[in-house]
């Protein structure tokens, strides 16, 4: 482990720091807080001086420590030929390692970066061993710095440099520094509505409307990551994020309503054509102070809802409630819901899916986040990793139409296998329920029946859920049935529903007898 000197009033300053500790922890020897001092070090990095692990041990051992530190030589006061110079600024780009041969033959190494402080900016050339620091990884786009012992140079074009040899010291995030000092190199925060994908980086500030947990995985060269996926949004607008590695880490234990300001995210496109932003490391990642109410938005009606929208909120009554169904990656269940502009299929996939165990026909759903896709030409309304489902949430309601007002198909008309219908029958016989096996594998219930309206009588099969929904209505009871399609039976032509079909009771038997 290398530790880097403190040098100058740096030793004294250190020396103040440990007689500080050894005052108001008497119980410790001299040698025993130097000991702390360098296991703090193996801990925080080797760009952490003495001095600073110092600071951080009296902090954790609740010793209060008040001292002035000297931030070194403004950036605009550079000139060629210095010697000793110490400056203080952020990282606000840097240029990879380079190898190179010297004349004896040996291997060199460097590196630099550009430093400002907000009087201008430098560039900082890093030699041999100091440039590991950027190999390695500890200095990042963004970080704090303060730089010493280094030399100025005239370096191409004429401008000064400030250089790093052996005897220098480079040191990130150095203690008394104030943040708001110095310039930052990513963009000023933007509305999240105007991000196109054009734009290459773009700094957002927003609270959490949806988040799911942290997801560790393996690269193929075997090394671990960590991935977040979140959703900010700002009032115009909200984007999923997706955060790596140290990012992600940044936000665990965020929710719902935490807030954020994310700094020079890149923008990409994802593989359905939505716009998102990527942030790879903890210093572009701001968690800022209180919570947001997560407010409803533009609740989208039904009738409104197309192909390829992300971002949906709406208020929607449950027509239909299925039960959670496997597949080979998760579990999926789909619900039918309508409002008063229409209906359509709902799917609630994986964790979200448990919650249709508790949903009934006639429940009120808030649903975030969702998103809107088309199969066989139909739209689904689908609540994924990112969205949310709540229900029966305490103050909203919605009017959902008792029968909705589609075209009745006559049983007369139907004369070949086709769909979807919606027809008005009466049932003709008690339904028979009897359990049938899948091609899955799955076993289901079916309910079959005959049923009749005024121009003609035929077999109809439900299936699932809307099995038991029919399975107690005793014949003469006058039902609509929604999404349902003509098939070749056993007995003929016969209708069958599908996992978008639901029915409504429009007269019981007693209500007809009346």
């Amino acid at each position: 482990m290398r530790y880097l000197p403190d040098g100058g009033s740096g030793e004294a300053d250190l020396e103040a720091v440990i007689q500080r500790i050894l005052a108001a922890r008497p119980e410790l020897s001299r040698e025993k807080v130097l000991e702390m001092i360098k296991e703090r070090i193996s801990q925080l990095g080797p760009t952490v001086s003495m001095l600073s692990a110092a600071l951080n041990l009296a902090r954790e051992l609740g010793v209060e420590i008040d001292m002035k530190f000297e931030l070194g030589t403004p950036v605009k006061d550079l000139v060629s030929g210095l010697r000793d110079v110490t400056i203080t600024g952020r990282v606000m780009r840097i240029w990879p390692v380079r190898r190179f041969k010297r004349r004896d033959g040996s291997t060199g190494k460097m590196a630099s970066f550009i430093l400002a402080d907000g009087t201008g900016s430098v560039r900082v050339v890093l030699w041999d061993d100091k440039a590991d620091l950027v190999e390695e990884g500890w200095l990042e786009l963004g970080r704090l710095v303060r730089v010493s012992h280094g030399y100025t140079r005239e370096g191409l074009g004429g401008r000064v440099e400030l250089h790093v040899g052996p005897r220098g010291n480079v040191e990130v995030n150095p203690p008394g520094v104030d943040e708001a000092d110095y310039p930052s190199p990513f963009p000023e925060p933007t509305q999240i509505s105007s991000i196109s994908p054009e734009a290459r980086l773009v700094s957002v500030e927003g609270f959490i409307s949806a988040i799911r947990p942290i997801t560790a995985f393996t690269r193929p060269d075997g090394s671990p990551g960590k991935v977040l996926r979140l959703r900010l949004s700002d009032g115009t607008g909200s984007i999923t994020c997706v955060l790596w590695n140290e990012a992600a880490e940044a936000c665990e234990g965020l929710e719902i309503g935490s807030k954020l300001r994310l700094l020079g995210a890149r923008v990409r496109e994802s593989l359905t054509g939505q716009v998102e932003l990527h942030v790879e490391r903890d210093v572009q990642v701001e968690v800022l102070p209180g919570r947001a109410e997560v407010p409803l938005g533009g609740l989208m009606k039904i009738s409104d809802m197309k192909p390829g929208l992300s971002g949906v909120e709406a208020i929607v009554k449950v027509l239909r409630a299925g039960r959670p169904r496997e597949f080979r990656t998760g579990q999926v269940a789909t619900l039918v819901v309508g409002d008063e502009t229409g209906t359509i299929r709902l799917d609630l996939w994986d964790d979200k899916a448990e919650l249709a165990r508790q949903i009934r026909p006639g429940d009120v759903l808030l649903v975030r986040n969702a998103y809107v896709r088309e199969r066989r030409g139909a739209r689904i309304l689908n609540v994924g990793k990112l969205g949310s489902v709540e229900l029966n949430p305490e103050g909203l309601d919605i009017e959902a139409p008792v029968r909705t007002e589609e075209e009745i198909t006559s049983l007369a008309s139907i004369e070949e296998p086709g769909g979807p219908y919606t027809v008005e029958v009466v049932l003709e016989t008690a339904p028979e329920l009897r359990e049938v096996m899948t091609g899955r594998g799955e076993a289901v219930q079916v309910a079959s029946m005959q049923v009749s309206d005024d121009t003609g009588i035929m077999r109809l099969s439900l299936w699932r859920d809307l099995a038991e929904q029919v399975a107690t209505l005793p014949p003469g009871t006058r039902i609509r049935v929604h999404q349902v399609y003509a098939r070749e039976g056993p007995f003929g032509l016969e209708l069958s529903t599908s996992v978008g079909s639901f029915l409504e009771v429009v007269k019981s038997e007693s209500e007809e007898e009346r």
